[in-house]
């Protein structure tokens, strides 16, 4: 008989449980959804939930994304940046990532996500914003020039890096 597939709306809740054990078992099952699932819809509900809890256990599983996800998670993230209520929260999980130093981190430097972090800073008047906003545009400056430094831009991804010291 097939397993039956859990409802991530109902697994969600869970990830506040206290039970160390519950808990494992919870993030195992998001993170088995994940890596069967191609579309969306099951980041996208992460995300709002995230948004919505300010939960840890969400922040730890969407800062630990992977390809093919990041399209929808750097996708996801812009749609919340055009919120004023969503931009704080949407740039601490941006932080998050960030210091991750995800494999694809470079992607960044080619999506929407970088200009509406720039035109947040623009025009945030709330100062807990523009603080988050402007750490995590250095970072991810610092990040996109190590990038070329090392790889030497596009041209010559397939170069092995230089290790800095």
């Amino acid at each position: 008989m097939a397993r039956e597939q859990p409802n991530v709306g109902d697994l969600l809740p869970l990830l506040e449980t206290s039970d160390l054990q519950q808990l494992e078992e919870i993030r195992s099952l998001i993170n088995e959804q994940l890596s069967t699932e191609r579309g969306s819809m099951l980041l996208n509900g992460l995300v709002d939930y995230f948004l919505e809890t300010n939960s840890a256990q969400a922040l730890h599983i969407l800062s630990s994304v992977r390809e093919p996800h990041d399209k929808h998670l750097l996708d996801k993230m812009n749609d919340c940046m055009a919120k004023p209520a969503c931009r704080l929260p949407t740039l601490m999980l941006l932080g998050h990532v960030v210091r991750k130093q995800p494999s694809w981190i470079h992607k960044m430097a080619r999506y929407p996500l970088l200009l509406s972090l720039l035109k947040c800073l623009k025009v945030s008047r709330h100062v807990g914003t523009k603080q988050q906003g402007e750490m995590v545009w250095f970072v991810m400056m610092i990040e996109i020039l190590m990038e070329l430094l090392v790889f030497g831009g596009s041209e010559n991804q397939n170069r092995l890096p230089v290790t800095l010291i």
